[in-house]
């Protein structure tokens, strides 16, 4: 799991959908299928078991899946995906619109909103979250709001407020008025930038959105870690680091009371702990690595029924970092390439994430409407002699150990880092150390704990080399955020330095247009892709499956394409007794 949901979630950052894509298949039991037509009734709670802790409980400043699957519970979007098609759809807002000329955005909230505590949800929650994106020191989702008339006065404290954010009708009614067309404006604006919009009735106090102090902010706000009230299906009670997320029932939340009383992210060392959770009953939901898949099945046929989500918007890579203190040759883009054909991860995808995925070549996913098409991108097959030439060709001399020496006469030696506990990545990095090896290239492969490695690969951290990661994409293919070169400052996505003009340009066309349409969008993106596969900033691998197991207890639990952990109907989950 990695961060984001630019995600929406932390890809909320880069999650937005600008039409259908085409429906992947899964596969549930009919036992549950037949359960989420049934009545359901109050009471019990739900355990997720989770390989990862929460790093914070503020959008503003999350990156992270883990955290986000946290937040998302309280803070929400003004907007959501239909869980069947992907299409963007009301949420908080009844009504959404974007100017024929593009330049303004209207979102009309539903009537009768509130917070958990009874305070009325209004517009002015969407322009305080805003305005906290925009003065955070810590955030990494400046970018999307960057567009909005007058932001940058507002970011240069020349302004007490966004003006290009208008609040309207008592409240109901927000109007932004944008500098330039933003092609992803309706999704990627409708979570005021964070993904989920905060009560500004409680965090105002910590932090007042009208001074000018560009000093001030909300990265340290106490509430960040304890979230006073929800708009989501439920409402934060307790976290114990390293142990666990508390959540109880939100009897405001507007698309009715969740049944269950509580519900529970649990945090476990490794899968192998999430399985035997699993099998115990001490989670009731959880998900497993490939390799455990056919024994969870079968240890828990009575127990437990099985979710298959084929991969739609997520994959995982490894990132080179090519501006690493330690390695100089990640710099050289023939370098990068030899690593790609020096890893065979077609016999990855088959041996270790055991079919439950496909490969990948490049950023955009084969499902999204935006995917250049498989002729449009370079693919690397498994080719030790050709690695070895590229590396030659670079300028590196084989050692007498084995071992290229790079033109500094450096041993080609550097650290691939992943997150423990997660059994399909550290596997990766063992193999990654067998087959380099066997082209020059000396691998020594780190386990680090997911927070560790998070606060590791940033950009202003050059020590490191690779990484093996995810990202969440959601449905939008806008990759300015990870690709554009203007992203590799403090803490944000583009941590391997990648730079391209041609790439900053294209990315740049399919955000701003001025020609939105699908069409158009599609051909700067191919563009991208093209450079992306044969600039080679990561080893492309895979887009795995979502693995998901359930206890039969759970009642309502309806799979959809769209919603991985068929959260999009949580407040109809109830437990059978």
């Amino acid at each position: 799991m990695r961060r984001y949901l630019a995600i929406l979630s932390a890809a909320l950052l880069t999650a937005t959908a600008c039409g259908s894509q085409a429906p992947q298949g899964t596969q549930a039991s009919p036992a549950a299928t037949q359960a989420a037509t049934q009545q359901g009734v109050r009471g019990g709670r739900v355990v997720e078991g989770s390989i990862s802790d929460i790093k914070t409980l503020q959008p503003v400043i999350s990156t992270d899946t883990a955290s986000s699957g946290a937040w998302s519970m309280f803070y929400l979007s003004l907007l959501r995906s239909n869980p069947d098609t992907g299409d963007l759809e009301p949420g908080l807002a009844e009504k959404f619109e974007l100017s024929k000329d593009g330049l303004t955005v209207t979102y009309t909230l539903r009537q009768g909103l509130v917070w958990s505590d009874g305070q009325p949800f209004t517009g002015e929650d969407f322009k305080y979250t805003a305005e906290a994106v925009a003065r955070s020191a810590k955030t990494v989702r400046k970018s999307t709001l960057q567009d909005i008339v007058g932001w940058k006065d507002y970011v240069d404290g020349k302004a007490d407020e966004v003006k290009g954010i208008a609040v309207k009708d008592g409240g109901r009614v927000i109007e932004i008025a944008l500098t330039k067309p933003f092609c992803p404006a309706l999704r990627n604006l409708s979570g005021a930038g964070a993904g989920g919009i905060l009560p500004k009735h409680h965090f105002v106090a910590g932090w007042n959105n009208k001074s000018t102090d560009t000093k001030a902010n909300i990265d340290d706000h106490p509430m960040n870690m304890k979230p006073p009230a929800s708009v989501g299906p439920f409402v934060f009670k307790e976290w114990k680091p390293g142990v666990s997320v508390t959540m109880t029932r939100n009897e405001k939340y507007y698309r009715g009371a969740p049944l269950l009383d509580e519900y529970i992210i649990k945090v476990y060392a490794d899968q192998v702990a999430v399985k035997a959770a699993l099998l115990t009953g001490e989670i009731t939901y959880g998900s497993t690595q490939p390799a455990d898949v056919e024994e969870v099945r079968n240890a828990g046929r009575e127990i437990l029924d099985f979710h298959r989500f084929e991969g739609v918007s997520s994959y995982t890579y490894i990132s080179w970092n090519a501006k690493a203190t330690k390695a100089p040759w990640l710099a050289d883009k023939r370098v990068r390439q030899a690593l790609v054909y020096g890893l065979d991860v077609s016999a990855i995808v088959k041996n270790v994430v055991l079919g439950y995925g496909k490969q990948v070549f490049t950023h955009t996913p084969k499902a999204s409407w935006a995917y250049p098409g498989d002729d449009k991108v370079t693919k690397y097959n498994y080719d030790p002699a050709k690695a070895k030439s590229l590396l030659e060709q670079a300028g590196a001399k084989m050692g007498p150990d084995g071992v290229y020496r790079w033109t500094n006469g450096a041993p080609m030696t550097m650290r691939i880092e992943t997150n423990q506990g997660n059994k399909v990545r550290e596997t990766i990095g063992q193999i990654a150390q067998e087959q380099y090896k066997a082209i020059g290239v000396k691998i020594d492969p780190q386990f680090i704990s997911f927070p560790a490695l998070l606060e590791r690969s940033v950009p202003q951290n050059l020590d490191h080399e690779g990484v093996i990661l995810g990202w969440s994409l959601g449905l939008e293919p806008d990759m300015y955020s990870i690709w554009h070169s203007s992203q590799s400052g403090k803490d944000q996505f583009n941590w391997v330095h990648y730079a391209n003009p041609e790439v900053d340009k294209a990315i740049e066309a399919g955000r701003n247009g001025p020609d939105c349409s699908a069409e158009a969008r599609k051909k700067n993106y191919e563009t991208v892709n093209k450079h992306l596969s044969e600039d080679a900033p990561y080893t492309f691998l895979y887009m795995g499956d979502s693995l998901v197991f359930f206890n039969k207890a759970v009642q309502g639990v309806q799979p959809k394409v769209y919603s991985t952990a068929s959260g999009w109907n949580i407040e109809k989950w109830w437990i059978k007794r």
